[in-house]
């Protein structure tokens, strides 16, 4: 093509045609300006696609993340809130004059020290934005926002958490050496099915725990761990607004 444009320019040149030459020159210069132009388009318009399909593939990954989460959401709320109410039963025993059974306390303990669970949310397609850098990709400000939130929600939970797991272990686990059985407290079956170890036995111990229990320091050690676990599961409720209106904004934006 560019030989037949030359011979052309040469033929006008040749035979004199000036002023027809200077116009051929300027519309082929025109043309060569038209098709960088289209070319440039082209390749903006596939760098945008290509822009378009990431961003796609962004959003559906966290939908994926965000889903399991609320999901994890849900088990770690309910066994928490189920360790917060044994403890508010267990002041009840511990408030009323009734002969404490020990079996039921120990059952309460148990649901106490291991019904709570620590919310470990998946934040892989997070982690896979911040990394490299693809969070300007996503188009919706609102959804960047939120995204940009989610170290704020987890920091904040996991403050409240380590808190609750310090004075657990390092009050209320450590005050009850004379204050209940240990050994009658079973280790989860989920730590016991991962190592296959054989399970501990009952103690062959007995213990008063209507004189044990009743005391001033116990009733202020579990309340204070159930005043521990709702400013966790105050936490967790934030976490599942924040995870809920973020989805919908993933959902808003996936095509």
């Amino acid at each position: 093509m560019i030989k037949f444009f030359r011979k052309i320019r040469y033929n006008l040149m040749e035979t004199g045609k000036t002023t027809k030459y200077f116009k051929y020159a300027i519309g082929e210069i025109i043309l060569v300006m038209i098709g960088i132009l289209l070319a440039l388009q082209v390749n903006n318009w596939n760098n945008q696609r290509l822009e378009v399909n990431k961003e796609q593939t962004i959003l559906k990954n966290l939908r994926s993340d965000f889903r399991d989460n609320l999901t994890e959401f849900n088990r770690i709320y309910n066994s928490s809130a189920d360790s917060y109410k044994s403890s508010i039963k267990l002041l009840e025993i511990i408030k009323n004059d009734n002969t404490i059974n020990p079996a039921e306390a120990e059952i309460l303990l148990d649901d106490i020290i291991n019904g709570f669970y620590s919310l470990d949310l998946n934040s892989a397609s997070i982690d896979e934005i911040k990394s490299s850098g693809s969070l300007s990709i996503i188009k919706d400000p609102e959804l960047r926002r939120q995204l940009s939130n989610w170290s704020f929600i987890e920091a904040d939970t996991e403050d409240d958490i380590e808190i609750y797991y310090n004075y657990m272990f390092d009050f209320l686990i450590p005050s009850l050496t004379n204050k209940a059985i240990l050994r009658n407290i079973a280790i989860p079956d989920r730590l016991m099915e991962k190592t296959n170890l054989p399970k501990i036995s009952s103690s062959s111990y007995t213990l008063n725990y209507s004189t044990t229990m009743r005391t001033l320091e116990f009733e202020n050690q579990i309340y204070n761990n159930a005043l521990n676990i709702v400013y966790v599961l105050t936490a967790y409720k934030n976490v599942e607004i924040y995870l809920n209106d973020t989805l919908k904004l993933i959902d808003a934006n996936i095509k």
